[in-house]
């Protein structure tokens, strides 16, 4: 792209003085009318024209950054357009006007100001010609700064998906870190040997949030390892609260996904969720080969909190960035709520 675009840079400046040319040979050949009589390069009329219409694609090729300072498109599109046509016209006009003078002045006619009828046509032709030209140099333009506007508007996305990961990345819910803790000094005085496992895969947890700092993408396999020390976590401290009901049909799947998209989901589920030995909370979690679902019975915490949305918005547009046809797919009703996302596969 970068390389056609260069070249295109080439096209205006070796077209627009070939054109002039061939438009001006044309003009001389219907005035004079024998070729070999024509000397285009010995009259002075000759580079009056060439300047006035190479000027005017020049200036057309500029208009738009012009009028940008004073009329910026995207405050009122429709009077910036609206100047850059009527601006087009009128050096069109002058343009045909100095087509007309041309004409006379190899006509000999004693007053080349004033326009002679049987001229108009040929004046008429040139200054489409030049119209149509000078256009198609601003719809280039437009289609130009359209696409650079696209790419930046992309970027500043991709940017802001790269932030909102890293934030994402920096925090597991503070609270869980807090409870984490006063189970494993709980555990400690209890069960040494369930301590140990617990604190093992707390540090798994985190270091996985650690290494995956940069990442934009990670494996089904990577992400399943990391959730499921997470889940075990929670097990220990939710116990006959939490029910898990696995049913992963790959774990070693190289699909992929955005990092951290599953550890969202159940941090979701865990914060909005009442999890109690009278009131358990069980999460399902069902892999396939093209997706992976994750569903909850709800029991909210907060009855007035009836969002599960907090995070769901960035995760759409993750998977977005990745695959522009990648669906979030929600469910919700009044008893379970659901997540199903895609599991997409490796870009070359």
């Amino acid at each position: 792209m970068i390389v056609l675009e260069k070249n295109l840079k080439w096209v205006t400046p070796i077209l627009s003085p070939l054109l002039s040319l061939l438009l001006l040979y044309f003009t001389y050949w219907s005035i004079i009318g024998d070729t070999e009589e024509i000397n285009a390069f010995s009259y002075v009329s000759t580079y009056l024209y060439l300047i006035w219409f190479n000027g005017m694609v020049y200036f057309s090729g500029h208009l738009s950054n012009f009028y940008e300072n004073f009329i910026p498109i995207r405050k009122n599109p429709s009077l910036r357009l609206t100047l850059e046509l009527i601006t087009l016209f009128v050096m069109a006009l002058l343009f045909f006007y100095v087509v007309l003078i041309t004409i006379n002045l190899h006509s000999n006619k004693p007053s080349p100001h004033i326009i002679q009828k049987n001229n108009l046509i040929l004046g008429v032709i040139q200054s489409l010609i030049l119209l149509l030209y000078c256009s198609l140099i601003i719809t280039d333009d437009y289609l130009r700064k359209w696409r650079d506007e696209s790419i930046k508007a992309e970027t500043l996305k991709q940017d802001k998906l790269r932030a909102e990961n890293r934030a994402l990345q920096a925090h597991l819910n503070p609270h869980f870190l807090f409870n984490s803790l006063n189970v494993l000094i709980s555990e400690i005085e209890y069960d040494p040997v369930q301590a140990k496992k617990f604190a093992m895969d707390l540090s798994h947890t985190y270091r996985y949030v650690l290494q995956i700092k940069e990442a934009t993408e990670v494996t089904f396999e990577t992400e399943w390892e990391a959730m499921k020390h997470y889940l075990d976590l929670h097990q220990v401290r939710l116990g006959e609260g939490l029910n898990l009901d696995l049913n992963i049909e790959n774990e070693k799947s190289q699909r992929i996904i955005p990092p951290l998209s599953l550890q969202l989901l159940l941090e979701n589920v865990f914060k909005h969720n009442v999890a109690t030995i009278r009131k358990p909370l069980t999460i399902k979690v069902e892999m396939r080969e093209d997706f992976i679902k994750i569903e909850n019975n709800i029991q909210l915490k907060n009855k007035k909190q009836e969002s599960y949305n907090i995070g769901l918005t960035y995760l759409k547009e993750s998977f977005k960035a990745m695959d522009k046809n990648a669906q979030v797919e929600i469910t919700e009703t009044s008893d379970y709520f659901s997540v199903t996302i895609p599991l997409l596969n490796k870009t070359a």
